[in-house]
C-alpha cells in the first residue's frame, strides 16, 4: 500500500549534520588497541615469570653436579643444557634455540662460578690432594673444614679467611655460580622494546643481547660442596667461566648467603658437622619477592644506583633461597 505522507526535502539553505558512519569504528580502535597489547603483554608477563622459576630449577640441578663433581664446567654445562628440556621438550628443539642464539649472539648462555674463585686456591689448596680426582689439578679439602678453621685461625688468619681471596675454608668449599640466559620474547612488540632500552643498561653483555632483541635473565644458586673443588679451567667456548667475587659483593650478601659459609652454624657444617656437607641453595623455589627492576643491570650482590640488594627468602626446609634481579 502507498504512503500517503508527503515526501520532504531539506531547505536549500540548511546545514546538513556531517556523516557520522567511520566515528564508531575509530572509537573502537582507540579503545580495543591498547587492551589487546595489554593483554599480550600480560600473556608476555607471565610467561617470564614461569621462565624464571624454570631456570631457577635448572641451574639449581647443574649446581648439584657441580657440588658432586669437583665444581667440573663441563659436568654443569651438559647438566643444564639438558635441564632445558623442561622447557623446550620437542625433540630437537633444545639444540635448535642454542644454535640460533650462537648465531645472534655468539654464545647462548653464561655461567660464572664466582665461588669458589681463583684465589681461593692459592689459601686453601691441599697440597696432599694432588693428583687425585681432580687429575693433578690443585684441590680444596672438603673434609674436616672445622679443623682446617681451627689450623688457619691458629696461623694467625683474622676469621680464618685467606690473604689473597679473603675467603674461609668453609666459603672456599661453597660453590656458587651465576647464570645469564638471553630470552627470546614471544610478541615482536617487545623485541623492539628492548632494543629502544638497550643504551641504558649498564652491563656490556646485557646491552649486547638487549640490542639484538633478547631480554637476559639472571638467576644465583649457592650450594655447599659435597667434594673436592678443582681449579678446573674456563671452558673455552666461553659457557662457563670463573669470574672474581669482589670483597665489596662478599661484604654486600645478605644473611641467609652468610648461613651457608659463617663458621659455626648449620648451613656452614652440615649435617656431619665438620665436613661442610649442607645443601643450601638458591633456586628460587618457594620464593614469592618481586625482582627489582632498577637495579637489574647490576651485577648480582652489588647494590645498584638506588642502593637495592638481591632479595633473599629461605624455603621450608631451612636452605637458603636467594632471588636476584632475574631481567635486566
Amino acid at each position: 500500500m502507498k504512503s500517503s505522507r508527503p515526501t520532504t526535502y531539506p531547505h536549500p539553505g540548511a546545514v546538513l549534520p556531517p556523516a557520522q558512519g567511520g566515528l564508531g569504528l575509530i572509537g573502537f580502535l582507540a579503545t580495543a588497541v591498547p587492551v589487546i597489547w595489554l593483554g599480550l603483554g600480560g600473556v608476555e608477563l607471565a610467561h617470564w615469570m614461569q621462565l624464571r622459576q624454570s631456570l631457577s630449577l635448572i641451574l639449581m640441578d647443574a649446581a648439584r653436579v657441580g657440588a658432586t663433581r669437583q665444581a667440573e664446567p663441563d659436568a654443569m654445562a651438559r647438566a643444564f643444557e639438558q635441564g632445558l628440556r623442561r622447557i623446550h621438550p620437542a625433540a630437537g628443539e633444545v639444540h635448535a634455540i642454542l644454535a640460533r642464539r650462537r648465531g645472534d649472539l655468539g654464545r647462548p648462555w653464561h655461567i660464572a662460578i664466582q665461588l669458589p674463585g681463583r684465589a681461593a686456591f692459592g689459601d686453601h689448596a691441599d697440597p696432599t690432594l694432588q693428583g687425585s680426582r681432580g687429575g693433578g689439578k690443585a684441590l680444596i679439602r672438603n673434609d674436616h673444614q672445622a679443623a682446617q678453621h681451627a689450623a688457619r685461625q691458629a696461623r694467625g688468619w683474622p676469621q680464618g679467611r685467606g690473604p689473597q681471596s679473603g675467603l674461609t675454608i668453609y666459603e672456599a668449599n661453597t660453590l656458587r655460580i651465576t647464570l645469564r640466559w638471553p630470552h627470546k620474547p614471544l610478541f615482536p612488540g617487545a623485541s623492539a622494546l628492548l632494543k629502544s632500552l638497550a643504551p641504558l643498561a649498564q652491563d656490556a653483555r646485557n646491552r649486547h643481547w638487549m640490542a639484538a632483541g633478547y631480554l637476559p635473565f639472571r638467576r644465583m644458586v649457592t650450594v655447599a660442596m659435597q667434594s673436592h673443588p678443582a681449579a678446573w679451567p674456563d671452558l673455552p667456548d666461553g659457557r662457563i667461566t670463573h669470574e672474581a667475587l669482589s670483597f665489596q659483593a662478599r661484604a654486600s650478601r645478605s644473611d641467609a648467603d652468610a648461613a651457608v659459609s659463617t663458621p659455626g652454624t648449620p648451613a656452614a657444617r652440615g649435617s656431619g658437622g665438620t665436613n661442610g656437607g649442607g645443601t643450601g641453595s638458591a633456586n628460587g623455589e618457594g620464593a614469592d619477592s618481586a625482582d627489582a627492576i632498577p637495579g637489574a643491570f647490576d651485577e648480582p650482590g652489588v647494590p645498584g644506583p638506588d642502593g637495592e640488594h638481591p632479595t633473599s627468602t629461605t624455603d621450608p626446609d631451612g636452605e637458603t633461597v636467594l632471588e636476584d634481579a632475574c631481567a635486566s
